[in-house]
């Protein structure tokens, strides 16, 4: 299951790239950038970023789950899930991050 995950975020990871330097090369040397440029651009970076951070918030959802149900002490439930919230901080922080630098409209 491990490789698969691997393998998906490799060929999520190559396609964003090839068409994301296919969309730079398209718009390339032009000045000023039009919209239509930042409107692809953001356009696929949402795209990307739905194929990349919703299967990763899945696992992540999946993990804490079964860390959740295979404790029996209320005091490990009880760190397990104080442990989701600086998780889902960290979560939110790289996907506004990812989305921030790769499809960032002026």
């Amino acid at each position: 299951m491990k490789s698969v995950i691997v393998a998906y975020y490799i060929v999520v990871s190559y396609y964003f790239i090839t068409v994301k330097n296919r969309i730079d090369k398209e718009f390339e040397g032009i000045s000023p950038v039009p919209d239509a440029y930042w409107d692809q651009n953001s356009g696929w970076v949402e795209t990307i970023a739905n194929y990349l951070f919703l299967p990763f918030a899945a696992i992540l959802i999946f993990i804490y789950f079964k860390w959740f149900t295979k404790t029996h002490s209320k005091k490990a439930k009880i760190f397990i899930l104080i442990g989701l919230i600086p998780s889902s901080f960290l979560f939110m922080f790289f996907l506004i991050l990812f989305s921030f630098a790769y499809g960032y409209r002026p």
